[in-house]
């Protein structure tokens, strides 16, 4: 009995699995898909879902959620391809992290991806620095293509350094320069217009400017520096020795001027240092170097040179625009003090320099560039008559390097170069009288001869001229001087043939 059930089965199995093979196989249906364009970003971020293989839900509802709150393109229907495609923005609620997109059809089935929610968070591209250290500043989860406000924290107040203009992804890129502040951590914040923030540290470290590196013993020096604590006082030294104090500002900043102390030449290290251990320093040179008693000056001004850090029991040179001056023997500091006066030269600028051989320093002497007065015309009067060697004098000008004057005899009034018959310079008295080799050919009231005097000192620097006066020589006549030597020989020869003649004659009637 039971064998007999048992083949009934085999042969039921048989049949069945031959109809089977008999009947054609159905294509297997595709499985719903969504897609999100971005995957991730910050509040604002416009997202896209779309839709694929929706071909069993066609003409039917689609509810779309983001964290379970339906978005606001939602429903949709499923259009007859089985395809679709819609947007939402992340909401400003969303809190960050991942976040789930869910399509429930409403026959049934929920299709779900994931969306990061991005942080608002700031990175830069370094912590510490000194006030004015260029800080790059990249941030992102910011609100999407929204304001973020860059605030720098210093002495408790908030700095707002810049508004920057978030991408499509909440991301921006921004440098900033640190302001002035004290030493210490200090604060870097970004904020949305929600209320998104992030924020970094940076810690300013001290600094100081020097106003030069390198410079003589004696010269100014001026420090200035930042990043130290606020309202403090600061001690500043030159090579171990204190040279200078000065106190703070509320940010940290100071600057303190003082003379540089008489040290051999060489490197040295300017340090500032305050009472809360915050210090910084710099290199400083010390050279050789020369001053100068007066920086300006007229000819034959004396000058005192006074020179450090040159080399010790050594010839020191001096020259004025490369002539030389002055020679003198350093001392066994190495410094030495010597006078010159200064030569005539041109107004303007001048070079002294000082050297050892081995040592040179350049100074600047300013030459005064002050004309005389234009003199005055005395003799002859404006409009009179002259002799035709006539005496001209003119006011004498005084001037601290002294004065020459040069005179000009024209037949015009403008003294045009055909012009001039008598021209003469560097007279260093205020008249001259005209010589017999240069005497004046006769002119008239109509036509008169004019002269005028200018005034030059010994920097070069010259007057105008002075206004012009004429003269006329009245013509008259004149023996040339040969001719006059001639004929005074033949008077002389003539008076003594004829008291010869005479005393022959006397004598010959005496006879008689």
């Amino acid at each position: 009995m039971n064998m007999n059930k048992i083949l009934r089965s085999i042969a039921v199995a048989s049949i069945v699995s031959s109809a089977a093979a008999l009947i054609p196989a159905l294509p297997a249906m595709a499985q719903p898909e969504i897609t999100l364009s971005p995957t991730s970003g910050s509040i604002g971020t416009e997202v896209t879902v779309s839709g694929t293989d929706f071909d069993s839900f066609k003409n039917t509802g689609l509810v779309i959620t983001f964290d379970n709150v339906e978005i606001d393109t939602s429903p949709l229907t499923v259009p007859e391809s089985g395809d679709f495609s819609t947007t939402f923005v992340v909401p400003d609620g969303a809190e960050p992290g991942t976040a789930r997109v869910k399509a429930e059809t409403t026959l049934g089935g929920t299709i779900q991806k994931s969306f990061i929610v991005t942080a608002p968070e700031i990175e830069t591209n370094t912590d510490e620095g000194t006030v004015g250290t260029k800080v790059d500043i990249e941030g992102e989860g910011f609100y999407a293509r929204g304001d973020v406000d860059v605030y720098y924290y210093s002495k408790g107040s908030k700095i707002n350094m810049s508004t920057e203009h978030a991408t499509e992804s909440g991301a921006f890129s921004y440098t900033m320069t640190i302001p002035e502040s004290t030493a210490g951590a200090h604060k870097i914040i970004a904020e949305d217009n929600l209320g998104n923030s992030a924020e970094a540290s940076f810690s300013v470290l001290p600094s100081i400017i020097l106003n030069a590196y390198s410079g003589a013993t004696d010269s100014n020096l001026s420090v200035s520096g930042s990043g130290y604590a606020g309202d403090g006082e600061v001690s500043v030294s030159f090579g171990g020795q204190e040279t200078a104090q000065s106190t703070t500002d509320k940010y940290g900043s100071f600057q303190a001027t003082f003379r540089v102390p008489a040290f051999e030449s060489g490197s040295y290290v300017v340090k500032a240092e305050d009472g809360s251990d915050n210090w910084a320093k710099a290199a400083f040179t010390l050279a050789a170097g020369a001053s100068l008693s007066h920086s300006s000056g007229s000819v034959g001004t004396p000058l005192i040179v006074s020179g450090v850090g040159f080399n010790a029991a050594v010839l020191i040179t001096i020259t004025y625009d490369n002539e030389e001056v002055a020679t003198t023997v350093s001392d066994e500091d190495g410094s030495f003090s010597t006078t010159f006066n200064i030569p005539p030269s041109m107004g303007g600028n001048h070079t002294v320099t000082v050297t050892d051989g081995t040592n040179t320093d350049e100074s600047v002497f300013t030459m005064e560039s002050d004309a005389p007065p234009v003199p005055d015309l005395i003799h002859p009067d404006n409009g009179s008559k002259a002799e035709a060697m006539p005496h001209l004098e003119w006011e004498e000008i005084t001037d601290p390097s002294g004065v020459t004057y040069s005179l000009q005899v024209a037949t015009s009034e403008g003294f045009t170069p055909a012009s001039i018959v008598i021209e003469k310079t560097d007279l260093t008295e205020s008249e001259y009288t005209i010589g017999e080799e240069e005497e004046l050919s006769p002119s008239t009231k109509e036509a008169p001869h004019y002269w005028r005097v200018s005034a030059t000192d010994a920097a070069r620097n010259s007057s105008e001229w002075s206004e012009p006066y004429s003269f006329y020589v009245s013509s008259s006549f004149t023996i040339p001087g040969n001719v006059r030597n001639a004929l005074i020989g033949i008077g002389v020869g003539a008076a003594v043939f004829f008291g010869f003649w005479l005393g022959r004659r006397t004598a010959y009637r005496k006879r008689a």
